[in-house]
């Protein structure tokens, strides 16, 4: 008899299981070897269809959404995998842009408890293992699938994809994937695959060099999305809606093309297609945590930025809408997210608040005041301060530093209503 007898069983497990987000490298694995004998054992379902791997310190989130988007547009039964969820387990699997069904998520664990439990596989395996196993069952076309940390040892990287994305490489993560971007971008190199073509972002010299190094041993060619010879479409270039992108999203745009043009011959889309899809890709995924507005109302916004290179393109987002001074901050961030570098890069921003998240992980108050002595602290457990709600309501707002810091947000959104 299964004791997965309802879905709330099933989320009662995943709860138990550490996350990355809550416990950092205590909740990983770094090695291929149980994912890939799990994936064995149920059949290796990540062989069943096409895919394209996107790795990358920032932008690969969004890159991933917009392809699927455009292949969606383009009538490909299209899977997505990407992390972390910001609210809901379900958001990292979707096809066609709709969440995997819990019915399926309870099948999943129904019919594999026994392997689950042999492997005691962590929170990201067993995420990515399900995804390849709904994406085999509903017999998609092709999935995107994004990396959640590195690459090289990434429990997505069993997949043999028709192409790669390393959409960006900065220093993140530096006590896993190493402490200079030659080692950063070495972990992340290690998605691409003999004779497969890898597309690249605006990257570092050094960056480059150790990806083209990696892949010229491959035999895989590299393609430089940020190369003058490369630019959106015309029909995007021409539309007035394609205008109003992001400067963001006008960037992860010039790599999807890229990896649009790399895989035409196996998985062809048309120019409409592509137009189509690069509008779409935000209100298919609205889950997505780079610079969307947060309340219908109000001037307020959320970015994931938690890093350096990620805070300075969001500040860049900003000053397309109004200057640094006139915006106010509130943010949150994990303790090994926390350097000077991103501290003084926050500190460009008009007014500056903090919010300690309730996570093992989170910087506390005192570990922000250590940095910055006169930060104003952000304390609201359920609802955001009536009396801040009021201040700020007719002001530009941008809320960010950490994906963990989305749910309390919309937890906050949601209650305004009571103001």
């Amino acid at each position: 008899m299964t004791r997965y007898k309802t879905i709330e069983a099933v989320y009662e497990t995943l709860n138990t299981i550490p996350m990355f987000g809550d416990r950092g490298r205590s909740a990983a694995n770094f090695s291929l070897d149980t994912i890939r004998e799990f994936c064995g054992e149920i059949g290796n379902p990540q062989a069943d269809f096409r895919s394209i791997h996107v790795a990358g310190t920032n932008g690969k989130g969004t890159t991933c959404r917009m392809l699927a988007s455009v292949y969606q547009s383009a009538g490909y039964k299209t899977g997505l995998f990407t992390s972390p969820h910001l609210i809901d387990f379900r958001e990292r699997i979707t096809i066609d842009s709709e969440w995997i069904t819990e019915q399926h998520l309870l099948t999943f664990f129904q019919k594999y408890e026994r392997l689950i439990e042999k492997f005691s596989l962590t929170y990201f395996e067993l995420a990515t293992a399900i995804g390849f196993w709904y994406f085999s069952e509903k017999s998609i076309d092709v999935a995107i699938i994004e990396t959640g940390l590195g690459g090289r040892l990434d429990a997505t990287n069993i997949i043999l994809p028709e192409a790669a994305a390393i959409t960006s490489v900065g220093m993140d993560h530096t006590d896993i994937l190493g402490n200079t971007i030659e080692e950063i971008a070495r972990e992340k190199a290690g998605i691409i695959k003999p004779n497969t073509p890898v597309v690249v972002g605006d990257l570092p010299n050094a960056a480059m060099s150790e990806i083209e190094n990696h892949a010229d041993s491959l035999n895989a060619p590299v393609i430089n999305s940020a190369a003058p010879d490369y630019s959106l479409d015309p029909v995007m270039e021409d539309n007035s809606e394609a205008k109003q992108l992001t400067l963001a999203a006008r960037l992860n745009a010039q790599i999807v093309r890229c990896i649009l043009d790399c895989v035409t011959e196996q998985i062809p889309v048309s120019s409409y297609a592509v137009a189509d899809g690069l509008l779409k890709w935000s209100e298919r995924y609205p889950a997505g945590a780079s610079f969307r507005r947060i309340h219908p109302d109000y001037q307020w916004y959320f970015d994931g930025a938690h890093n350096p290179e990620a805070v300075k393109l969001m500040k860049r987002q900003l000053t397309e809408l109004s200057p640094l001074s006139d915006w106010r901050l509130v943010f949150s961030i994990m303790r090994d997210k926390l350097t000077p570098g991103l501290i003084s890069e926050l500190l460009e921003i008009g007014t500056v608040y903090y919010h300690p998240l309730k996570l093992g992980r989170a910087a506390t108050e005192k570990e922000v005041k250590e940095l910055v002595p006169d930060i104003e602290i952000l304390n609201a457990d359920d609802s955001l301060p009536e009396s801040w709600v009021q201040k700020n309501k007719s002001e530009l707002v941008i809320f960010g530093g950490s994906f963990y810091f989305y749910k309390t947000l919309k937890q906050w959104m949601g209650n305004i209503a009571d103001h």
